[in-house]
């Protein structure tokens, strides 16, 4: 399971439901972590009011010591996350094209040259398979560099 920060920053980039809170605090108490809205969290159902399992959510960061990043920071770890997963194999070209998006916060050279190399418009049915193998180049170098950097919020 991720650890706190991972979750939390994966929550504010839309990678963890709101309704899924409640299973993964349970998996974080079985991780060994623990306080008392964490345990709360754990017990309530995917079906409680949005709202209340939201809050219930940054108590239980607030009380682990976890500051839930801000929108466009979660971003910035959702690109880092997403080409050390590509350059792992863990993750597709495929995957990587439908989650990177121009509008995205890139603030550092690496960040904005992953976002870059994905492309603004990436028509593969119109490509020779020469430039798609160099596009795939492209994504994956821009992808390992980018991995090779640190991330812009504690994990």
């Amino acid at each position: 399971m991720d650890q706190p920060a991972t979750i939390a920053w994966k929550y504010m980039a839309s990678l963890i439901r709101v309704e899924d809170l409640p299973m993964v605090a349970a998996h974080l108490l079985a991780d060994g972590y623990d306080s008392p809205s964490l345990r709360d969290l754990a017990g309530r159902s995917r079906h409680e009011h949005p709202a209340e399992i939201r809050q219930l959510f940054g108590h239980t960061m607030e009380e682990l010591g976890i500051q839930i990043p801000d929108y466009e920071t979660a971003e910035r770890c959702l690109l880092h996350h997403m080409a050390t997963q590509l350059s792992a194999g863990a993750m597709s070209l495929k995957e990587i094209t439908a989650r990177v998006w121009q509008g995205i916060e890139a603030v550092t050279d690496p960040e904005r040259k992953f976002v870059a190399a994905v492309g603004l418009e990436y028509h593969l049915d119109y490509m020779s398979p020469e430039e798609i193998r160099a596009w795939e180049n492209a994504v994956r170098l821009a992808a390992t560099t980018l991995s090779g950097t640190a991330f812009p919020h504690a994990q």
